[in-house]
């Protein structure tokens, strides 16, 4: 998973996944988010 404000950031082109944003406002989401999901199983 790559996270860049840049959306044309070369990280993109080898990355499974990408986010557009800033990573200190995207990580806790993310971790929250794979927090419920390992939760609800």
């Amino acid at each position: 998973i790559a996270v860049n404000k840049n959306e044309t950031a070369p990280i993109f082109e080898v990355a499974s996944y990408g986010i557009t944003g800033d990573l200190f406002k995207v990580t806790p989401m993310l971790i929250e988010s794979i927090k419920a999901l390992k939760a609800s199983k």
